[in-house]
């Protein structure tokens, strides 16, 4: 029997440098269904970056660390621009197969780019980031410097933290492995997505991290369906 007590944290398949060409691609294209259907990152966005910068009037410019393939900053021009709100858009990613496949899907766009780069190199953005957020990369970062990358992250956004990831479970494991079986086949969207459940959060321990980290009393740290937990603080 699996246990999900603890966090694990292990290497995923997709990460490697030699993996498959041909499966990473089907990855990315699944991975971008699961934030469509599943991630609500979407929502969060909408919510906590374009109604408030449509609220405050101007632009803005908007940091998503740890981009992959791109799907959620390209929802993001496209619903920033339904809405009348401009927004400028940077992806940062150290992997550069990912920084390839986003820049394609992002080359629509005029006002987004992306960047090879990661928490190391938030010194070298264009522009100071009134917006940073994440989505499914906290699982990615070691235990032992969680805190460091929240107290990072938190100072580079000007007005605001958007955090999304995954709530270890069981049962989100035991739901995900069924419906990964048959949807996402010859990808690594399966493997690594069962290992990325085991390797996500419980509640109070982002609490106690964003705590070590200096976070605001105020900021919102809560769960979503299906099995999400999510951060959202003010700039540092």
């Amino acid at each position: 029997m699996l246990s999900f007590a603890q966090r694990i944290f292990e290497a995923e398949q997709m990460e490697a440098p030699d993996c498959d060409a041909e499966k990473l691609r089907r990855s990315y294209g699944h991975l971008a269904a699961i934030n469509k259907m599943l991630s609500r990152m979407g929502g969060l966005l909408r919510r906590y970056v374009i109604a408030d910068v449509a609220r405050i009037g101007g632009s803005a410019s908007v940091l998503e660390l740890g981009c992959g393939g791109g799907d959620v900053l390209a929802a993001l021009a496209r619903k920033s621009g339904r809405a009348g709100v401009h927004l400028r858009l940077v992806g940062l990613d150290s992997d550069a197969r990912a920084v390839a496949h986003a820049s394609r899907r992002l080359a629509p766009y005029a006002n987004a780019r992306v960047l090879r780069g990661g928490i190391d190199d938030l010194d070298a953005l264009p522009e100071p980031m009134d917006y940073v957020f994440c989505n499914h990369v906290l699982h990615h970062i070691p235990p032992i410097a969680v805190v460091p990358f929240l107290r990072r992250l938190r100072l580079v956004a000007r007005r605001r933290l958007i955090i999304n990831d995954l709530e270890r479970s069981a049962t989100a494991y035991a739901l995900y492995t069924a419906l990964a079986a048959v949807a996402f086949r010859n990808s690594f969207a399966y493997g690594d997505g069962r290992l990325s459940i085991r390797k996500g959060f419980r509640l109070p321990e982002l609490e106690a991290a964003c705590a070590q980290a200096g976070f605001p009393a105020g900021c919102r740290i809560e769960r979503l369906p299906p099995w999400r937990v999510v951060i959202v603080a003010p700039g540092g």
